[in-house]
């Protein structure tokens, strides 16, 4: 008797421990796809903001060498003497122009969070194979077929996009680093979003089965023009 009275009072008991354990666990699991949700719109929100700070280096680099980065502004700025300059033609090597032009300090606003394989730059930039190198990019630069760049475009094309998991002329998106939804950048500098078709389609507002990137009448993209995005590498 003296035994189960001490066992009655001396405090919790395992099984009570297990309980309270297995409540928390319950807890914590009914609370983890609101902070998922949260880090996803987080996150959305920091490659929004990265993405209008690359705008108003774009802005700033056209009205510099006249036009959006390419090939004929790259040999403006070897013509210069810079000697810095990004090699090859993805995505990396286009915005890296931006950075060599002067136009952007920092590797760091290129980041998109929660995409695969990317990480924030370190602003290494004092060698070509460090600027802008592999994984510190998350954008998509928009470009035509022939790597022609943009021309003019309406408020509507779309110039940096996010997340990619295909580009091309048809480039599709990757729907988990925003929860569906994929960012764009336009040549006024503005910043909008949609979502993201089960096939991994940018769907447009007002665009309806066209996308972001379809061609033809009432479309963003004309009969004569290609689009073709740049992957980030």
């Amino acid at each position: 008797m003296k035994t189960r009275s001490y066992l009655s009072h001396r405090g919790i008991t395992k099984w009570e421990v297990v309980f309270v354990l297995i409540i928390i666990i319950v807890l914590a699991g009914l609370g983890f796809p609101t902070r998922l949700k949260a880090a996803k719109a987080s996150a959305k929100a920091q490659a929004t903001s990265n993405a209008k700070e690359i705008g108003s280096a774009l802005i700033g680099f056209i009205e510099e060498y006249g036009g959006y980065p390419s090939h004929d502004t790259l040999q403006q700025l070897k013509k210069e003497g810079i000697k810095v300059l990004p090699i090859g033609n993805d995505a990396n090597s286009y915005l890296g122009q931006l950075i060599a032009a002067g136009s952007i300090d920092s590797e760091k606003i290129f980041y998109v969070k929660g995409m695969e394989g990317i990480r924030e730059g370190d602003n290494d930039f004092a060698s070509p194979d460090e600027l802008l190198k592999k994984g510190e990019n998350g954008f998509g630069y928009v470009m035509l077929r022939g790597e022609k760049p943009l021309i003019s475009p309406g408020s509507i094309v779309p110039v940096v996009v996010a997340p990619l998991l295909t580009g091309g002329s048809d480039p599709t998106f990757d729907d988990k680093p925003f929860a569906g939804q994929y960012i764009c950048l336009t040549p006024d500098g503005a910043v909008s979003g949609g979502k993201i078709s089960k096939e991994g389609k940018p769907i447009a507002k007002g665009r309806g089965a066209d996308g972001l990137f379809g061609q033809g009448e009432n479309s963003v993209f004309n009969d004569q023009e290609i689009p073709d995005v740049k992957m980030p590498r």
